[in-house]
């Protein structure tokens, strides 16, 4: 592996894409670390550090919030303007040192299969800011996905914006309280319809859904087949459609 030589920490965005712009070094994002640290490629010779960039701030704008990539998983936890659900898939993503050290743009570019944070991220209608040299654009989180390399072309994810209003509600099952989920579902209905998230299913967290369940086939491992799977997805969904009702109506 090669040895880092040089460590960046800009004060500014400005500076960041340009250190990140360049041909001829190979240089990686350095945000809360976790992942990072623990996967450095190994061709990487120097590590740009956004702590400086101000990409912290949390905003409401009437019934969406805009918080910035370098966000910690514990602010969505206590945040007033987070909506409960959120927060307990935040609470859910890791125990209290990861979510004092992780971002939200970290875990966004990470795409965890298995992270509720990210389902209710979609349920929500998530997009999210990427700046570089050339301007900024906004995607959706599924287009973010689609291909993360291109979608930030040697740039920044800067923030991310994501609906408040709305009922919601999420079900999963795992092996312990404690693990993350082997499936897990939630769902959000806002004025514009019904959203359904599922995780363990495909290779990032995905919208579906319940008739598109039915035609996928999960990826399998010891914890349960594929068809255990979607099974579980479907009991869960129902689950979480029930409960959406039962809010509604209350």
């Amino acid at each position: 592996m090669t040895v880092i030589q040089t460590y960046h920490r800009p004060p500014d965005v400005a500076t960041a894409l340009q250190l990140l712009a360049r041909d001829e070094l190979r240089t990686a994002v350095l945000a809360g670390g976790i992942h990072l640290n623990a996967h450095r490629p190994a061709d990487v010779e120097e590590v740009v550090d956004l702590q400086d960039l101000g990409l912290d701030e949390v905003k409401r704008q009437g019934q969406t919030l805009t918080v910035g990539a370098m966000t910690r998983l514990q602010v969505l936890v206590e945040h007033d303007d987070v909506p409960e659900v959120m927060r307990l898939c935040a609470h859910r993503a890791g125990p209290n040192t990861f979510r004092n050290q992780g971002t939200l743009g970290g875990v966004i570019v990470g795409a965890n299969p298995e992270s509720e944070l990210l389902a209710a991220l979609l349920v929500y209608e998530a997009e999210v800011t990427v700046q570089t040299l050339a301007g900024v654009r906004r995607l959706s989180l599924s287009d973010f996905w689609a291909d993360v390399p291109v979608a930030r072309q040697r740039g920044l994810l800067t923030a991310i914006s994501f609906a408040i209003d709305g009922v919601a509600a999420c079900e999963r099952v795992a092996r312990t309280p404690a693990d993350a989920p082997i499936v897990a579902v939630v769902g959000c209905r806002r004025s514009g319809g019904l959203r359904l998230a599922f995780c363990g299913l495909a290779s990032t967290p995905v919208l579906l859904t319940t008739d598109e369940v039915e035609a996928l086939t999960p990826p399998a491992d010891f914890r349960g087949s594929s068809d255990y799977r979607r099974q579980m997805a479907h009991i869960l969904s129902q689950r979480v459609l029930r409960q959406l009702d039962q809010t509604q109506g209350a």
